[in-house]
């Protein structure tokens, strides 16, 4: 239980950066406009992120799966920031 709530809070955290991030230079329009509103919705995904943790069967395979999510959303921003025009 202590390993679930660890991944959530340590691993969420980055993971739910990454899905803001890539929001905010996905959306059409001025990112500026849209900024504030998705910083707001940042904490409710991260406690989204640290419930859905107690979902998986193990600590191990909740650090697993948020690894490699994380892996996913900081490589798509990377290649959102590289490869598309925007801010």
């Amino acid at each position: 239980m202590l390993a679930k709530t660890f991944a959530g809070i340590l691993l969420g955290f980055p993971l739910c950066m990454a899905i803001v991030g890539l929001a905010v230079y996905l959306w059409p329009g001025a990112s500026e406009a849209v900024l504030i509103p998705w910083l707001v919705a940042f904490f409710p995904l991260w406690t989204v992120v640290i419930a859905a943790t107690y979902m998986f069967r193990s600590g191990v395979r909740a650090w697993a799966w948020l690894a490699v999510a994380n892996v996913g959303a900081f490589a798509a921003l990377f290649l959102a920031k590289h490869t598309l025009p925007g801010i």
